[in-house]
C-alpha cells in the first residue's frame, strides 16, 4: 500500500460529544457513566477518558450527514476488549453497526477502514467490555498520497534544549520543548488531480489540526503530526507538479 494520510476531513473535532450507553438492541441513551468523555477528541493523546464499561458509548454529532471511511483509536497500552463503530441519522433509536473493530489493540494508533452506503450524521464508538487507555479517536476520510515511484522522504530530529552561558563560563540549559521529528515528504511528479486532492487536505487541516501520516496504509508505522508550513508547488512539466510536505510529530 502507498503512504496514507488519515485526517479530519468532515469536522470530527467540531462534532458535539455525548457519553451514554448502547443496549443490546443498538439504541443509544445519553448518561454520565463515562468520566471525561471529551478527552477522546481533544486533539491530544495524553489523557484518557475513564470508567468505560460494557455497553458504554460516545456519540459524535456532525453538523450534517458525512461520508467517513476510517476510524483510528489511540491506546496507551495493549487491550483485548472489543470495540464497535455505529452510525445513524437520528440521535436516538436503533443505530446500525458498521462492523466490530478488532479486539487486539496495540499501543499507539489502530486504524480500521470501511465503506459506507450513505452519509450519516451521528457516529458512535461502543465498548464491549471494560476499555482502558483510549486517549484519542479520529473519524474521517483518508488521502492516499501519490508517493511512488518518485517520492523521497527525509526525517530530522529537533532538540528542545537551549544553552545559556553565564558569567564565569557557567553553562545552564533550558528545556523549551520535548524532542520531536520533522518529516519531509517530496512528491516529484504529481498530476493536476493529485494537486487538487492534496490542496483540499492542506486547506482543511492548515497548521492547526493534527492528523495521522502512515508510511504504509493501515499497517503503519503511524505518525501523529501537524503541518509545519503551507504546501508549495512547482510546475516541472505541463500539468505536472512537484510538492514538498513538511510535518512535525506531536509528543504526548
Amino acid at each position: 500500500m502507498a503512504a496514507t494520510i488519515y485526517y479530519d476531513k468532515n469536522g470530527f473535532y467540531d462534532a458535539t460529544v455525548a457519553a451514554g450507553t448502547i443496549n443490546g438492541s443498538n439504541e443509544f441513551a445519553a448518561s454520565s457513566s463515562i468520566t471525561n468523555p471529551e478527552y477522546i477528541s481533544d486533539e491530544g493523546i495524553d489523557k484518557a477518558m475513564t470508567a468505560v464499561a460494557n455497553e458504554d458509548a460516545v456519540q459524535f454529532t456532525f453538523s450534517a450527514g458525512v461520508y467517513n471511511d476510517y476510524v483510528a483509536l489511540y491506546f496507551t497500552g495493549a487491550m483485548t476488549e472489543t470495540i464497535a463503530l455505529h452510525y445513524d441519522n437520528s440521535s436516538s433509536g436503533v443505530a446500525a453497526a458498521i462492523s466490530t473493530i478488532t479486539a487486539d489493540f496495540s499501543v499507539g494508533w489502530n486504524v480500521t477502514e470501511f465503506t459506507l452506503p450513505a452519509p450519516f450524521q451521528y457516529w458512535l464508538i461502543k465498548a464491549h467490555g471494560t476499555v482502558a487507555g483510549l486517549t484519542e479517536a479520529l473519524i474521517g476520510a483518508k488521502l492516499t498520497l501519490p508517493l511512488e515511484p518518485t517520492a523521497n522522504i527525509t526525517t530530522a530530529h529537533k532538540f528542545g534544549t537551549e544553552e545559556v552561558k553565564a558569567h564565569g563560563a557557567n553553562r545552564y540549559y533550558i528545556s523549551k520543548h520535548d524532542n520531536y521529528k520533522v518529516i519531509t515528504v517530496s512528491l516529484d511528479h504529481m498530476t493536476a488531480a493529485n494537486k487538487t486532492s492534496i490542496l483540499a487536505f492542506s486547506d482543511t487541516v492548515t497548521d492547526r489540526k493534527p492528523f495521522i501520516y502512515s508510511e504504509d496504509g493501515t499497517t503503519g508505522p503511524f505518525h501523529w503530526v501537524k503541518l509545519v508550513r503551507p504546501l508549495t508547488f512547482s510546475m516541472v512539466a505541463p500539468d505536472i507538479w512537484s510538492c514538498q510536505m513538511v510535518m512535525r510529530t506531536l509528543t504526548s
